[in-house]
């Protein structure tokens, strides 16, 4: 009985690896997914912020106003592609999205490793958990639609 009573209480840690066999499992996976998006664009949206109020980003200054504004235009260039992925990854669990937002989550997670660890890093690492998790539902999801 008290096997039964263990098993019965929820499990806080699930919704950090759903069950991505069921339909809920997966919205939650690709939810997380898109969250991991949103956390990439934020944190251009704050760089870009600091670029244009500070003039200089998290590593310094600007050599000249070209480089500046190449900046500027790349890093809301990111924000969109971001937010493109995001939905795209939600709405669609496009395999494709899915894919080029782990690898960038994962490059994201490496250069603040590289370049400031402690700051952000566990933050990123949850990004980099949720990404995998939107990978596990975007497979799920082909291998449900193929069986059918």
């Amino acid at each position: 009985m008290s096997d039964d009573n263990a098993q019965a209480k929820p499990n806080p840690l699930r919704s950090l690896w759903p069950d991505v066999k069921t339909d809920t499992g997966r919205q939650e996976a690709a939810k997380a997914g898109a969250i991991s998006m949103v956390y990439v664009a934020l944190s251009y949206i704050l760089a870009t912020g600091l670029i244009i109020f500070k003039g200089e980003d998290l590593i310094g200054g600007f050599a000249d106003t070209e480089e500046l504004v190449g900046t500027i235009i790349l890093n809301v260039l990111a924000i969109l592609m971001a937010c493109l992925l995001a939905w795209l990854i939600w709405k669609r669990r496009s395999l494709v999205a899915t894919g080029i937002g782990l690898v960038w989550i994962a490059a994201e997670v490496a250069m603040k490793l590289a370049m400031a660890p402690g700051r952000g890093t566990i933050i990123a690492i949850l990004a980099l958990l949720f990404s995998i998790n939107a990978m596990r539902s975007a497979v799920a999801a082909k291998r449900k639609v193929e069986a059918a």
